[in-house]
């Protein structure tokens, strides 16, 4: 039993925490995506220099300009996670949670999630 058991707190649980890892990962590499755009000062999609970019991407300069692109990336990923993370992160181990103990709910406590009456005119 973890300390936020015996406060009764309720354990997120870790099926909710992947599923927000994942919305997290999303948003991360769309950001990266800009970022990166920003830094190479790439061109406005859909102007006539980045129709110019996209027809060169199967050249020399092209693949040139991807493997700066990914090296860019890589470059700003490994910086922020060095800034997120507490000093000697790879030493870090965090532990498995305990499994949770599933607590029957007490009768008419809060708000009902679902109103079938609201679903009723679907």
């Amino acid at each position: 039993m973890s300390e936020s058991d015996d406060m009764g707190i309720t354990p997120v649980p870790d099926r909710v925490l992947h599923e927000l890892a994942d919305v997290l990962v999303d948003r991360v590499d769309q950001l990266l995506d800009r970022l990166t755009d920003r830094g190479m000062a790439a061109p406005v999609a859909g102007s006539p220099t980045w129709e110019s970019t996209w027809k060169q991407r199967d050249t020399a300069v092209g693949h040139a300009r991807d493997q700066e692109r990914s090296r860019v990336r890589i470059e700003l990923t490994r910086l922020a996670v060095a800034k997120l993370s507490p000093k000697h992160a790879a030493d870090l181990h965090v532990p498995a949670r305990q499994r949770q103990v599933v607590r029957p709910r007490a009768a008419n406590t809060g708000r009902n999630r679902v109103d079938d009456a609201q679903l009723a005119f679907f």
